[in-house]
């Protein structure tokens, strides 16, 4: 089974040196989905109201196969 890495960039790039094992890109990519918005609902509550997560899925040869990212933009409607 390929094994699929998930760098997460946030300001600052944090690498997956460890890998997912998955059948496939296309699960690759469905995992890159479902687990950059826990990334940032995990935290956009520590920095601030502007902040954008990205997440590039590279598979075995370091080749970049997919790309996915989210951002958060929170505005105070009162003061």
């Amino acid at each position: 089974m390929p094994r699929y890495f998930f760098d997460i960039h946030d300001g600052r790039t944090l690498r997956d040196d460890e890998g997912t094992d998955l059948p496939g890109p296309q699960e690759a990519a469905r995992h890159a989905k479902s687990v950059l918005p826990q990334i940032a609902a995990h935290e956009v509550p520590k920095d601030g109201e502007h902040q954008a997560f990205s997440v590039l899925v590279t598979d075995e040869d370091g080749h970049p196969i997919y790309s996915a990212a989210v951002t958060y933009t929170g505005t105070w409607l009162i003061r």
